[in-house]
Order: structure tokens, then sequence, then C-alpha cells
């Protein structure tokens, strides 16, 4: 009997969205170099969205694993919760730790200025109210290797 009222909430709450679009995928900014030894390189960038819905949400988690022209760069985490608005942009800042033998595979020097094959499979977890799904990812674009990475490494909304 307990469970019934919070059911019927929930209901309510899922009738009166209609019909949930998925967000819309912009961009990759920001990308940067937080931290850099011989051990491992730690990089991050935002993927930013568009919200096409009436109504904001929170993404609580996300990981990904990240290609560069087919090669497995690493898995990349998004380091704290994002509340997003109603219709509109949100950036999710994702971060991960690469190898040195993968960097050195990678040779990310030659790419700059080149433009790439970059795919992104993983899972986000998003809620409103305190309940949370979790939805797949999957995203597979070109996207030019900027010369800013040089410029500034501390980039990546750190």
């Amino acid at each position: 009997m307990r469970r019934l009222p919070l059911l019927l909430v929930l209901c309510v709450c899922f009738a009166s969205c209609g019909k949930i679009a998925d967000p819309e995928f912009r961009r990759i900014e920001g990308f940067g170099i937080k931290n850099f030894s011989l051990q491992e390189t730690v990089i991050g960038f935002n993927a930013t969205y568009f919200n096409p819905n009436k109504f904001g949400v929170t993404v609580k988690e996300t990981a990904v694993d990240v290609y560069i022209n087919n090669s497995l760069v690493g898995n990349f985490r998004q380091p704290s919760a994002i509340d997003v608005q109603k219709t509109a942009e949100f950036s999710i800042p994702l971060e991960g730790k690469i190898d040195v033998k993968t960097a050195l595979k990678l040779n990310l020097p030659e790419l700059v200025g080149k433009e790439v094959l970059i795919k992104a499979v993983g899972n986000v977890r998003v809620g409103k109210a305190g309940v949370f799904i979790t939805k797949p990812i999957s995203y597979e674009g070109k996207q030019l290797i900027s010369a800013d990475l040089l410029k500034n490494p501390a980039g990546a909304g750190f």
C-alpha cells in the first residue's frame, strides 16, 4: 500500500512529459591535457548537447570508451553531476587516463590540425526527482584536432 502513492506520482510525472526526445549531439570542445607524466596522461574534453525537452534533468554519471581512428584511447568518466535546463545546450565534462604506450601509438602531435574519426560507446545515468535510468551512448563522427591543444593544455573545463 505504501508504494501506491509513489507509483501514482511516477505515472503522472511520466504521462505529463509526453514524448521524451533524446538529447541532440552538437560538438566536442575544450579538448586539453590536464596532467602529463612518464606513466600516463590525463586528458579531458566537453561533450556538448542540446536538450529538446520541455523539462530539465540531472546527468549523474557518464562513462564512455573513446576511440580515435578506431584505436581505443581509454575510458572517460564524468567527474560530477550536471544539471540540464529545459530546451537548452549543456556540456558534460569527461576525463580519462591514457597510458604512455597508447599515447605514443596514437602519435597525437602528428594528428594536430587534422580531422580524425572519433567514436564513443558507453552509458549515461540520467534522471529527475531522484528517479534515474541508464541509457546507452553511441557516437561516431569526424573531429578536427585543434592546435589549441598545445596552446592551452589545461583546457577541457577542469
